[in-house]
């Protein structure tokens, strides 16, 4: 969209509504990430937001992709959460491990998330419920192919 009178000239139905990602498998690009503390104690938390390239094995068409809403993978950044060897669950093993990046483990984490920003991989997704009230439905990666 170039301009805001481009934007006034669509109509509702110009404009396709976001999905869910379906359950399945996917390649992944890093797209960016967001440290923060959170809770009553303040854990540290780092967000990583991931977008579907490309379909491996799902329902979906490879060309609806671009309308499928972004993922996000959350990684708690605490000294006993850092050790998980998981890389769907562990940040230092998603880094090291999922994106290849181990070769360079000498680098500080806020590097190394930089770094990370469009690098690939592939994850099974799966759906869960999330929310305050379990009202959600949200694609999640739940292991790392």
């Amino acid at each position: 969209m170039s301009n805001v009178a481009d934007f006034l000239n669509m109509t509702p139905n110009d404009t396709p509504e976001s999905i869910v990602l379906p359950e399945g498998s996917y390649e992944f690009t890093v797209t960016s990430y967001r440290a923060d503390a959170v809770g009553e104690n303040q854990t540290p938390l780092v967000k990583v937001n991931i977008k579907a390239t490309s379909v491996v094995d799902s329902e979906i068409e490879e060309e609806q992709l671009p309308n499928t809403e972004p993922t996000r993978m959350e990684f708690w950044a605490t000294p006993n959460a850092l050790k998980v060897k998981n890389p769907a669950t562990g940040l230092k093993s998603f880094l090291t491990t999922a994106l290849d990046m181990g070769h360079v483990d000498d680098l500080p984490y806020s590097e190394l998330l930089e770094m990370a920003i469009g690098k690939t991989f592939k994850g099974l997704v799966q759906h869960e419920m999330v929310g305050r009230n379990k009202d959600i439905l949200q694609a999640t990666v739940k292991r790392i192919l």
